[in-house]
């Protein structure tokens, strides 16, 4: 073997050996565990939209005078979970036939914009009922309605609290119809 290679073999034989005694017997190293993120910082849970079977409907309050009545449907949420009500809902006056219109009066939608309204456990919401009691004659007094949040299809029932409405069911610009879901539980 020549000098050199000679050189080359004692040289790597040595960093071998240098290299052994380096080993260590320590544990490879690990990463941090994560931080634990607080509610706080956790992104917002979504809500989904408020459903009959979340909601108690019941009757708020009946102001108005000779001209325009407000009845209030109080919209409570009884889950244990935020959900969210946007728009108008739907309520149907039911009583006895009417000869002209049958038994079932459904109010329009009053014109305007809703807004999304959010209802934590035990809060509560509220649509307005507007209507008119008749100027001459005894009109048609509805023995119950049928109320239904908004984006629902079920119903829940109430009594009617009123007394003899004005049907205007065909009516361009009727003077008794249906306000959006608003927050709280009356005007």
């Amino acid at each position: 073997m020549s000098i050199t290679r000679r050189a080359l073999v004692a040289l790597a034989a040595a960093g071998t050996a240098a290299l052994a005694g380096c080993q260590t017997t320590a544990p490879p190293p690990t990463l941090p565990a994560p931080a634990a993120t607080s509610a706080a910082q956790q992104p917002a849970a979504a809500t989904g939209k408020c459903t009959l079977n979340e909601l108690k409907a019941s009757l708020g309050r009946t102001t108005g005078e000779a001209g325009q009545r407000h009845t209030i449907v109080v919209w409570t949420n009884t889950s244990g979970s935020t959900c969210t009500m946007t728009g108008f809902g739907g309520v149907d006056l039911v009583g006895p036939d009417d000869p002209t219109f049958g038994g079932v009066y459904s109010l329009p939608r009053q014109a305007g914009q809703p807004a999304a309204i959010k209802l934590a456990p035990g809060a509560a919401a509220h649509s307005t009922i507007t209507w008119l009691p008749p100027q001459d004659g005894p009109g048609w007094t509805p023995t119950g309605m049928n109320v239904t949040p908004p984006d629902e299809t079920h119903s829940a029932g109430l009594d009617w609290p009123g007394g003899a409405v004005l049907r205007q069911d065909g009516a361009t610009h009727p003077g008794t119809f249906l306000g959006p879901v608003q927050a709280g539980a009356e005007g």
